[in-house]
């Protein structure tokens, strides 16, 4: 019986997180189902072997990648930003920092599209539960009452989601139109309560 055949490296020097990288930018372009071996090898100018040094499979790399956002987007967020001690500066600063931040808009569109898929749907649903949390919990910080402060995180993300959905669907019409820092700072001055609304 012939042994099994030792796993080499191959000449690549491309790492782990290269590989996920590509995925990633493959996702937020055209979506979860383009993600495939052999393309994203000719992308990067390796063989296949480089892959499987890395990975077992395809859907090992789109789980690396839905890992490395979820990671970023949601427990990240909260230790960037929980230490912006006023919390209606916070939840500005959160704002303008989500919308600016064009890449993992349109990654979280593209997982939007797919929220069906088993490998998508838990990831997407712990990040907007998680970002959910947070605002509710800023807007809370202002004197809101739970339930005010649910809605309000509930608007400032729907406004997320449908502008980067729309933007993902009909890019020219909303970036001819749309003025971005105009329409957050709108978006905040209707969300975010000139005052504290706490009682002393």
């Amino acid at each position: 019986m012939t042994p099994p055949r030792k796993k080499t490296r191959p000449a690549s020097p491309l790492s782990r997180e290269d590989w996920v990288k590509a995925a990633s930018n493959l996702i937020a372009q055209e979506g979860v189902q383009a993600v495939a071996v052999e393309p994203l090898a000719l992308a990067l100018g390796v063989t296949k072997g480089s892959f499987y040094w890395h990975f077992q499979n395809r859907d090992e790399l789109i789980h690396a990648a839905l890992e490395a956002w979820e990671q970023d987007q949601s427990d990240d967020v909260v230790s960037r930003y929980a230490g912006i001690a006023d919390p209606r500066r916070r939840l500005r600063v959160l704002l303008f920092a989500a919308f600016e931040d064009q890449e993992n808009g349109k990654f979280f569109a593209a997982l939007a599209v797919s929220s069906e898929d088993p490998r998508v749907q838990p990831y997407l649903r712990r990040a907007t539960e998680r970002r959910l949390a947070f605002g509710v919990e800023a807007f809370q910080a202002l004197g809101l009452s739970e339930v005010e402060a649910q809605e309000r995180a509930l608007f400032a993300y729907a406004a997320y989601a449908g502008y980067f959905q729309l933007l993902r669907t009909t890019s020219e019409a909303v970036e001819a139109v749309t003025d971005l820092s105009g329409y957050v700072r709108r978006l905040a001055d209707a969300l975010i309560p000139a005052k504290s609304s706490r009682r002393p």
